[in-house]
Formats: structure tokens, sequence, C-alpha cells
């Protein structure tokens, strides 16, 4: 068996990318309706996940759906498009908690101030603490694009409920992950754009040790790269790779917690190298995330239309790839491109940050929508969501995949109630 730390990562080729194609129903998002709800209508709301165990299921806790989402107050950044478009300087994590799944209350800010080491908390994950009753940890990215900082980074608090609602204590500092650090990952000294963010730790099953993915870029000056035989892939007879191909280099990273996941400790970690790398193809790999089902890995990413280099195209939505030898790979596309869910071509900035649990749910949220038959690029025409999409689901059969299922607005699919006693907690003295 090759070691974890010298092995070669999987490379999404350009010849894999060839084979994106917008529109074919069984990996498109269905089109979304021009009068959708909005959730809150006091704040952006963007990228989102739910509670879930280190395992990746869905859980509720004391009978309650909860989920954070990165949002901004559109008092503060301004409800019109400007405002939506420069909601990332206002990103803050809130949470939200429901009955059912469907209808959902705002419970506020989830990390105090005093968490925060920079000004901007950016995408991650919430995640239950395996061994505990109500403790759960929020893997983040700490990040200040002033000084072009990004780092991954936890805080750690404890979850209450009763029969009114469920509010967080705790989150009141943050430990730093890890770095990129220009060996495995382009830090910001050869990359000036490079990527570093969107912790989403799990454990393994093949050896139950605790390993976090992230969205990275290949390590290596900005421009400089050469793209060879192994990035090309088996390409078709007098096609030439576009100019500029080498400013794509995402990478889908790996680090594995060397310090101790039971008392809670998150500051050692071992960096490996990446996953899978789109050097050639795409310059972005957010959030990335695993499903393990039926023997097989499955790594989820997403990415947009704009990152993709090289004069190649492909929608924004969510990608992925099939291993079956477990987290190292090698991985191959899923249904030969990668491409898993896109937006249709009728509205392509529809939908985005789309997340895929256990159970095939996926949840996204709503960008801008044009109005039919008008420019999406156009403020004037289209609707900014700042709102979650409906929930769709896609079946996972080997090394192929297919929506198979449309939900409700912002719907949540629990796999199973966090182990937990069923009394009331009571609610902290004001």
């Amino acid at each position: 068996m090759v070691s974890s730390n010298a092995r070669l990562p999987s490379a999404w080729t350009i010849a894999d990318a060839l084979k994106v194609h917008a529109d074919d129903p069984t990996t498109t998002m269905p089109v979304i309706a021009q009068d959708f709800p909005v959730m809150d209508d006091a704040l952006w709301q963007w990228d989102t996940g739910a509670l879930r165990r280190i395992t990746g299921e869905t859980v509720t806790f004391k009978g309650w759906y909860v989920m954070w989402s990165l949002v901004a107050e559109r008092a503060q950044t301004g409800d019109d498009a400007a405002g939506w478009h420069n909601r990332n300087a206002f990103a803050f994590i809130g949470y939200y908690y429901s009955r059912n799944g469907i209808d959902w209350t705002f419970g506020g800010r989830l990390l105090n101030t005093s968490a925060d080491l920079r000004p901007d908390e950016w995408s991650g994950s919430l995640v239950m603490r395996n061994g505990s009753e109500n403790v759960v940890d929020m893997f983040y990215t700490s990040v200040n694009t002033d000084v072009n900082q990004s780092v991954p980074s936890v805080s750690t608090g404890t979850i209450h409920a009763d029969d009114s609602g469920v509010w967080f204590e705790g989150f009141t500092a943050t430990t730093e992950m890890f770095s990129a650090d220009g060996l495995h990952y382009a830090n910001a000294s050869q990359d000036p754009y490079f990527d570093f963010r969107d912790p989403h730790p799990f454990i393994n099953p093949a050896d139950g040790q605790v390993y976090c993915l992230f969205e990275g870029n290949v390590p290596g000056m900005r421009g400089d790269f050469v793209i060879t035989d192994r990035e090309a892939g088996h390409l078709p007879p007098g096609y030439t790779v576009g100019e500029g191909a080498g400013y794509g280099a995402a990478a889908i990273g790996i680090a594995r917690l060397v310090s101790s996941y039971a008392q809670g400790d998150f500051s050692r970690w071992e960096m490996l190298p990446a996953l899978v790398t789109a050097l050639g193809v795409n310059d972005q790999t957010e959030r990335p995330h695993v499903v393990f089902r039926n023997g097989l890995t499955y790594l989820f990413t997403i990415s947009h239309h704009s990152t993709y280099t090289g004069g190649l195209e492909g929608p924004d939505g969510v990608y992925g790839f099939v291993s079956r030898h477990g987290i190292f790979g090698p991985y191959t596309p899923l249904n030969s491109s990668g491409l898993v869910l896109g937006n249709p071509s009728s509205a392509p900035y529809e939908t985005y940050s789309h997340f895929v649990d256990p159970m095939g749910y996926v949840q996204s949220f709503i960008d801008t929508l044009p109005a039919p038959g008008t420019d999406p690029q156009n403020p004037a025409t289209y609707r900014i969501g700042g709102t979650l999409a409906p929930t769709v689901r896609i079946a996972l059969e080997d090394d192929r995949t297919f929506l198979t299922e449309v939900h409700d607005y912002g719907q949540i699919f629990a796999f199973d109630e966090w182990a937990a006693s069923n009394q009331p907690d009571p609610r902290p003295a004001t």
C-alpha cells in the first residue's frame, strides 16, 4: 500500500472537463420560480450546513433541526445588488432552528466576537463531538481579506434546547488548525489569489483517524505551471490546450489530526498531499466534502463557470469524484466529467454552494435568478436570492449520479437524533 504522504494526487484532467455539458436533466438543478420565498428578510444567507456527526450524518438535537449559515445584515450591506455582491466583507456565522426542517427561526450569532482572530468568519462545518452529550465544534475559516489571510480554525461550545428553541453557549475562543505551507499547498507569496478555506472534518472508516478536507491550490508560482500529459489527459486529435490553462490550479486538500480529538485538541495537524488537483482545468474547488457509501468514497466540491481556465466551460454547481480504494484514492470523475449538479443555462447563477449529505440530499442557496428570457447578468432584470434554494436529492449509483427528487426551500432531512437527555435545558439567566 502506498503511504498517504507518498502518493500523487488524482488529476481532474482537461479531457475530463471537455465532457462537461450543461442542461442534461439528470445533472441539472431545476429551474426556480422567480417568486421564491425568502427565509429571512433581515439577513443575506448563503453557505449553509446542517448540524452533523463527525461521521457525516445530519442529526437533530432534542427534537430540533439545527443549521449554521453564513449571513450578513441587509441593513449593513445595503439591500440591493451591490450589497449582495459585497456580503463577504460583512459575513458572520449565524444559526437557525426548526421543528420540522422547513420552517426556520434565526437564533443569532454562533461565535462570540471574542473568538474572532480576524474580521470575517467564512464557511466550514458544525459538528457534534463524539462521546459527548452536547459539545459541538464549529470548524470555520478565519479571514482577513485586507492582508490576504485565510486560516482554517475551530471554536468549541455547547448546544442547548427547550420546548421553545435552541441556543448555544461557549464559542468564546478560536484555535487555528493549519495554514497554507507553500509545500503541499500554495500560499499568498506564491499565489496572491490563493484559496485555503472551508474545513470539513471527518473520521476515516478505514483507520478510525480524524482528517480534514479543505480547499487549496497546487503549490508553485501562479502562472508558471506547465500543463503536461498528466493534466491534459486523453485529448482528441488536433486539440490545443488553451491559453491561460496554467492559471487553473485548484486542489482538494487533506490534513490528518495529530493532537487528541477526544480531548478537543485541534491544534496539531499533518499536512498531506492533495487528493484531487484541477491543474489546467479550474482555479477553485470550494467546500470539499466526503460521503462514504457502499464501499465507495465520494468527494464533492463546488466550483464556478468563471474559474474554469484555458477556454474550458462548465456551469456553476457541484462536482464530484469517486474512489474504490478509500479516502486516498485514486479518484475518477463522477459521470465521466465530474459534473454532478449544474445550473441550467437559462439561469446560470441560480444556485451555488451545494452540499451533499450521506443520504444524497443536496442543500444550496439562491444567488441571482433572471426573469425568463432576460440577461442573467443584468441587475435590472434578475432577482437577488440570498436565501436557501429547494433541497434536491441525487442517487449515487457507482460512478454515476442522477437527480431524483425536489423538496421544499431550505429543507433538511435528519438521519437520526443525537443521543442526549430529552429533558429541556434550563435557560441562562438574563
